[in-house]
Formats: structure tokens, sequence, C-alpha cells
């Protein structure tokens, strides 16, 4: 799958989801970097369980909320959930150099 998967593609949040951030070419230690069109990103995260090390960032615009999380301590994000403003939510895992679709439907039902 490619990287147009919801998240960044132009139907989402546009082209300031990053807020203008330049690309690396591969993710660099400290941070939480997500694996996206044209390069890794870095999102602003917190360390959520107190290890020390970022592990979940959030995301938000037009087309939703998004929430990246770290769930091997590599500083990559593996999970991604999107919240969408017509109340359906969708998840994906990063697997493989891929982000790879899990689940998808209405929120709440």
């Amino acid at each position: 799958m490619g990287p147009d998967f919801g998240l960044f593609g132009a139907d989402a949040f546009g082209p300031d989801l990053f807020d203008g951030a330049v690309p690396a070419e591969a993710p660099s230690p400290g941070g939480l970097w997500v694996s996206a069109e044209g390069g890794w990103f870095d999102v602003h995260a917190l360390d959520t369980d107190g290890d020390g090390l970022a592990d979940t960032g959030t995301l938000s615009g037009p087309g939703g909320t998004a929430v990246f999380t770290d769930l091997d301590a590599d500083g990559v994000a593996d999970v991604y959930h999107r919240i969408k403003p017509d109340g359906t939510f969708e998840t994906w895992r990063f697997d493989g150099g891929e982000w790879r679709p899990l689940d998808r439907g209405p929120l709440g039902g």
C-alpha cells in the first residue's frame, strides 16, 4: 500500500499536516518518526509510559485527529488511529516498511 492511506492523502489533512516540516531521508535517534509520502517526519510526541522515550503523538486538521504510537520503543510509529469528522475511525499498522489497514468503522457502534 502506498503512502496515500487516508491520513496523508489530499482528501485528509492537506499539505500542512506536518506544519511544513521538511522530511528526513531516514529516522534519527529521538522523537517519534512517521513514514509518509516524501520521507520521514518527526511528530511532536509525549512519553506516556514513563520510560523516557517519546511514544505517542497527535495531529489534528480538517480531516480529523490522528494518534501515532510507537509500541516497540524504536522511535518509529507502529500504529496510527484516525478519528474522522464523520464519526468513523481507521486503524493502521506500519509493517514491513508499509502502512497496512487493520480496522475501520463507526465510533461507538
